[in-house]
């Protein structure tokens, strides 16, 4: 035991390996001399300008050799270098010009007098007075409108729609007495016996309510869209203007000052309007009346962002209904 430990001690009291110099006795990287290679002197201005084009040359010579080999400028890039012409900004113009022209003679209203066999048409189909009704209703000459109706009444086929119509034109008017005798006489033709009549039932009673809401009798109003989400429980906006009315009731509290009662109808309006975005309100909806087919349409009969801060009162829609005006008889509407 004792040899080892003897060993280890001479071994740690030498400071140098054995073939190794001692450490005081091995020259420093420092000391040696450093060789240092002189700065080249400056170019002089002409020998500058010199170097300067002989590189710009070598550039211009290697991209004129890949112009003639038609080579791409990278030396990986696959294909061939494609020259193109100047930008023309006056062929587009030209071709934004006449699409928006195309645009508009498609979408625009015919300012002419209207084709002999357009009238025939309609005439034939006995829904001339309807659909000049729902152009006037479309252009808010509701006063032409409301007389275009009167005579679509006496039409047995199209006499629920054009109450309809008629109703939501003196709603325009602001006659809403009037149009809830118009609706009222509609509900008195839409049967419940069918699916196509309990739809036209509901619509119905949207509009009645969606006329007392706007005319302030929010307990009539609640009634009826009430009763028309129990006969058509995917009726749209019967849904939406059960939200916009307790939305109306809670800037009415809000305005009286009763503000413990507010947060309780915008929860109400909250839930009616998430029901209401659970439906297919974008799908297309229709009748026949005869051999007619009309499409189910929405109204907005108030004008409410004339006004700053609108209430809520003057966003409800009501039901319209409308017909192909270039072709009658088609689906496709």
């Amino acid at each position: 035991m004792s040899g080892w430990r003897e060993k280890l001690q001479a071994t740690l009291a030498d400071d140098y390996l054995e073939g190794v110099p001692p450490p005081g006795s091995r020259p420093s990287e420092l000391d040696n001399p450093q060789l240092l290679e002189p700065p080249s002197p400056p170019l002089s201005e002409v020998e500058l300008a010199s170097v300067i084009s002989s590189q710009r040359a070598d550039v211009k010579h290697k991209f004129h050799l890949r112009k003639e080999k038609g080579k791409p400028a990278e030396p990986g890039a696959l294909g061939t270098i494609i020259h193109l012409s100047m930008f023309d900004s006056s062929k587009l113009a030209k071709y934004e010009a006449e699409m928006l022209k195309r645009f508009g003679d498609k979408v625009s209203t015919p300012k002419g007098s209207i084709r002999v066999s357009r009238i025939l048409e309609h005439s034939n189909a006995n829904v001339l007075n309807f659909s000049r009704g729902n152009e006037l209703f479309d252009l808010k000459d509701f006063v032409g409108a409301l007389a275009m109706y009167e005579k679509a009444v006496h039409v047995p086929e199209l006499e629920l729609y054009a109450l309809v119509n008629r109703g939501n034109t003196f709603k325009a008017l602001k006659a809403f007495a009037d149009a809830v005798a118009c609706y009222e006489s509609a509900l008195e033709l839409a049967a419940t016996t069918s699916i196509d009549g309990r739809v036209l039932h509901s619509c119905v009673l949207n509009n009645l309510g969606a006329t007392c809401f706007e005319g302030g009798k929010l307990d009539q109003a609640l009634h009826y869209l009430a009763s028309c989400s129990s006969v058509n429980p995917k009726c749209y906006l019967a849904q939406k203007n059960r939200a916009l009315l307790h939305m109306g009731q809670a800037e009415s509290q809000e305005a009286a000052e009763m503000r413990a009662l507010v947060p309780a109808q915008y929860e109400m309006a909250l839930n009616f309007h998430t029901r209401a975005m659970d439906q297919d309100w974008h799908l297309p909806h229709g009748f026949f009346a005869g051999q007619v087919f009309l499409r189910l349409e929405t109204r907005v009969t108030a004008d409410p962002y004339s006004i700053v801060n609108p209430p809520a009162s003057l966003k409800n829609e009501v039901y319209h209904f409308g017909t192909n005006l270039t072709h009658v008889h088609s689906r496709h509407i």
